[in-house]
């Protein structure tokens, strides 16, 4: 059996996106460009030897400019201008049928110089040659020790949602 690792990286096929709530008002943003991400992984061993992802902060967008003022003053972009996520440990990897795997992992994810641990769970589907992924978690100001935001006058509430999807391809080269 060939239990070599193959190196993937995440193709321009991507969607991040986050939900922020406040008091009687949803805050919808995404990011659409800006996003990095590679693995390795081996199907046939159930394996992950890394996985690791950033998006540049100044492209986090609302669609909505007073909005995205307001996120980039909070975030500090200049100070911070990159988030990143990275997988430390697979807890779970599950073959769900012919084509599915289920992933239950942790991953140490660094917003606004701060890196905290949390679970990640996420389904790979293989395609052809690659694959992609289908992800969404729940992430709290608390616990990265910041205040929530206040935006157009409304705080935002301690829990954002944030999902993600993305085509994987071979790396080459």
């Amino acid at each position: 059996m060939n239990y070599a690792v193959e190196d993937y990286q995440l193709t321009d096929s991507y969607d991040v996106g986050f939900t922020a709530y406040a008091p009687l008002h949803t805050f919808k943003g995404w990011v659409r460009q800006g996003v990095e991400a590679q693995m390795g992984i081996n199907f046939d061993a159930k394996t992950i030897s890394y996985a690791r992802a950033s998006a540049k902060t100044q492209c986090f967008d609302t669609g909505f400019n007073d909005r995205n003022k307001a996120m980039a003053d909070y975030m500090q972009i200049r100070k911070y201008p990159e988030s990143s996520i990275e997988l430390t440990q697979v807890k779970a990897f599950n073959r769900l049928d012919d084509t599915r795997y289920q992933i239950n992992a942790l991953a140490v994810l660094e917003f606004m110089g701060q890196r905290r641990q949390l679970p990640l769970d996420f389904v790979i589907t293989r395609n052809g040659q690659g694959f992609s992924i289908d992800l969404a978690y729940k992430w709290s100001f608390k616990a990265y020790g910041l205040k929530a935001p206040r935006l157009l006058f409304l705080t935002v509430r301690d829990i954002v949602d944030i999902s993600g999807k993305g085509e994987f391809a071979p790396m080459t080269g």
